[in-house]
């Protein structure tokens, strides 16, 4: 007897040595040993043979070898039980069981052994003890992965509520509550608790940690959810640079973590910055694995999307295009990925304003990826969207609908009718019928996407208020404000306390709700909310006294158009201050609002407004006061050649050619002193150019819509749909071929 409890005393502190060591296999041999001894004394049946069952369930544990784990530890905790009944060990064997129940997802199963874990803890040691709480943590986290998240928060709070863990213990639950409040939506208390969470870290390991990075990365994560580019960039940089110094430059999650950093900045708008990034990687993959390798071609594609970002499309396209040859000669031509090539350098042609090249692009795109799986596929569903977005922007929108209606079949075929893909292409549909005033079915598709995001995501959370939002700004088009407003309030109440007040998207929806107040002509409450974002701006930078300059002077328009007369003008002296001590030239909201507010301050002096739709005659002489008024106080500046635009456009209207050609002739040399190689100065000759051609003047409209194009073809997309046909219409009528398709196939005129 003697003899085999010494030799098992042996064994057991060899076991515990082998554990402790790492030599998991090691560990293994010598604790089926020590079971083996107990056979072959016939003691089986006693709580030292349960407590070596455990300990041996705890190696497999380990190793994630659940099955063997989850094997050893029941018979443990039966034999336990039967020896010692509902003990703390029994408890503590238990407890293991279900974090097995809880890593092979029997999520039932582990929360009813934590629950009667907790009510033996409980029975025993009481509520302030450590492992009691544990209890609670582990509850929390079993809710956590069975969806309920509101009882997540419920347990791991409860746990808080006693300050008995160490703190990197603590650190674990804050990160736990993170968690449950991200997967709801509420981002603003995520973000509270992740910050907590990786303070407690710090303190207890320092920054140098792989979980500290970890949950860096967490939060900038959650931090682009909320709209906070800025921020999530910042914390993406510090856990590129902790990574920097934890492992190999070359290592392929370095790699990944300088690519993540890259897209953060890209969306943010740092392209700058996004392009140092992606120039980092290229150098590691050309050093790591050559030129040959197809993560080179993915960092030349990387590349072109920040020159395109920059608007230099040269650059853009000719390492797009390189990427392509390159992956084409190590994948062949019909891979999927070739397909992705396609649609990147089609995206760049259509930010190029090249319509005809993009369409290109994506019909290559879609021959690829239409023969996947039947064309049953999400990738194929992009192509079509990517199709009928672009040829909603030429205003073809019968095509635009057909293909948007089409990708939509696709993806219920791949059972992604819950996706945000699926809500974002009924959105775009909605944007369609919009522009065709086709706005019953506008509203339906918007509601149908509100709906399915609310049944997703659930009626608090932010993807539910920007589904909302879109449904807003569809109601407002229709001139359906009761509708708007409701919408927008309750967008507005989500991103609040989901978001935060000061969240520029809960800004953002404020604006909207104000715009709609405006349009109901409730000044009051347009007023409360422009002083609610102003109150909420700290003005500590030269972009934040221009925002709080372009609130003061909305709320001075509202004043205005209520009659407050003293009010309103106390309000503009006060932005006009603010802007000019913010150093920045006036923005577009700046200028747009400061044009109206002087208007109206013109206007209140003439004669009542014409009814639009109305007598033209009476109209023409309405604007053409109002423009002598504007060049009398002001000059002949921006306000000045947008109401001479309005009264050009009316005198064509009445066939009136030589005073259209007179005032067009005029606007265009206003517009021309901001540079006549501008995308705005391109879009003024675009709509001047199919002024001039209503009004009968054909040569002045072809030589200004070539204008317009030569401009699109160096810059940006500045055209509309019905500028550029008219264009092709006018060339061919000339009989000038070159120049017709010149413009067809967007190439360069002459």
């Amino acid at each position: 007897m003697a003899f085999y409890i010494g030799e098992m005393k042996k064994v057991r502190n060899s076991f515990f040595e082998a554990y402790k060591g790492g030599d998991y296999k090691k560990a293994i041999v010598l604790g089926n040993k020590l079971l083996q001894i107990y056979a072959e004394n016939d003691d089986c049946d006693c709580i030292e043979y349960a407590v070596d069952m455990s300990n041996l369930a705890m190696v497999f544990d380990r190793l994630q070898l659940y099955p063997q784990a989850e094997k050893y530890y029941k018979q443990a905790a039966e034999l336990k039980k039967r020896c010692g009944g509902e003990s703390l060990s029994y408890a503590d064997t238990l407890n293991n069981l279900a974090i097995v129940y809880n890593q092979t997802n029997r999520q039932t199963e582990a929360l009813r052994l934590h629950r009667k874990v907790m009510e033996i803890r409980e029975a025993k040691l009481g509520r302030e003890h450590v492992d009691f709480l544990h209890s609670l943590y582990h509850i929390g986290n079993t809710y956590e992965l069975l969806g309920e998240y509101d009882k997540a928060i419920e347990y791991h709070a409860m746990a808080l509520r006693n300050n008995t863990f160490s703190t990197l213990e603590l650190a674990d639950v804050h990160g736990a509550l993170a968690r449950a409040y991200e997967a709801k939506g509420n981002y603003k208390k995520a973000i509270y608790y992740y910050e907590i969470c990786l303070d407690l870290i710090e303190k207890a390991r320092g920054c140098d940690t792989f979980y500290y990075m970890m949950n860096v990365l967490t939060l900038a994560s959650v931090c682009e959810k909320a709209g906070l580019l800025d921020l999530a960039v910042e914390y993406c940089e510090k856990a590129v640079e902790i990574r920097r110094e934890l492992m190999s430059e070359e290592h392929l999650d370095f790699i990944n973590s300088l690519n993540s950093l890259a897209a953060l900045c890209c969306k943010d708008g740092q392209y700058d910055r996004a392009l140092e990034v992606h120039r980092e990687v290229l150098e590691i993959v050309e050093r790591m694995l050559g030129k040959e390798h197809i993560f080179y071609a993915d960092a030349l594609s990387n590349l072109s999307v920040d020159y395109g970002g920059k608007k230099e499309f040269k650059k853009a396209l000719a390492l797009s295009k390189k990427a392509l040859q390159r992956k084409k000669e190590l994948l062949g031509e019909e891979d999927p990925q070739i397909a992705a090539c396609h649609m990147a350098m089609g995206t760049l042609y259509e930010s190029m304003g090249k319509a005809e090249e993009a369409l290109q692009c994506y019909e290559a795109a879609e021959a690829l990826r239409s023969t996947i799986a039947d064309g049953r596929n999400t990738a194929y569903a992009d192509t079509l969207t990517a199709i009928g977005k672009l040829y909603e922007g030429q205003e073809a929108y019968d095509e635009a609908e057909r293909f948007v209606r089409k990708a939509l079949e696709v993806r219920k075929s791949c059972g992604d009718e819950k996706s945000g893909m699926y809500l974002w292409c009924l959105q775009l549909l909605a944007d369609i019928e919009r522009r065709q005033e086709d706005f019953d079915a506008a509203v339906g598709h918007c509601r149908q996407a509100a709906e399915i995001a609310k049944e997703r995501f659930g009626a608090e959370h932010p993807r539910y208020a920007t589904a909302l939002e879109k449904l807003g700004l569809i109601e407002e088009a229709a001139d359906h404000l009761e509708e708007a407003e409701e919408a927008f309030t309750r967008t507005a109440e989500i991103r609040k306390e989901m978001l935060d007040e000061d969240n520029p998207l809960y800004l953002g929806t404020l604006e909207a709700l104000a715009r709609v107040f405006v349009k109901q002509e409730a000044y009051e409450k347009a007023i409360e909310l422009y002083q609610e974002k102003n109150d909420l701006n700290f003005e500590e930078t030269p972009q934040e006294q221009m925002a709080a300059a372009n609130n003061l002077l909305a709320i001075a328009n509202c004043y205005r158009l209520s009659g407050v007369e003293e009010k309103a003008a106390a309000y503009f002296a006060e932005a006009e201050a603010k802007q000019k001590r913010s150093g920045l030239p006036m923005d577009e909201t700046y200028e747009k609002r400061r044009g109206l507010y002087l208007r109206q301050k013109m206007e209140h002096a003439m004669p009542p407004k014409p009814k639009k739709g109305g007598d033209i005659r009476k109209e023409l002489e309405y604007y053409s006061a109002l423009a002598l008024s504007i060049r009398n106080k002001e000059g002949e500046g921006q306000s000045f050649a947008k109401v001479l635009l309005k009264t050009a456009a009316l005198h064509a209207k009445l066939g009136n050619q030589r005073d259209t050609e007179t005032l067009l002739d005029r606007v265009l040399s206003i517009g021309a002193k901001e540079g006549i190689f501008t995308t705005s100065f391109g879009r003024l000759c675009d709509r001047v150019g199919r002024i001039y051609a209503e009004a009968g003047s054909k040569n002045k409209a072809e030589a200004t819509l070539r204008q317009a194009y030569q401009i699109q073809t160096m810059t940006e997309k500045c055209m509309t749909g019905q500028g550029q046909a008219l264009l092709l219409r006018l060339l061919q009528e000339k009989g000038d071929e070159k120049a017709y398709f010149a413009v067809k196939n967007a190439g360069k005129l002459e």
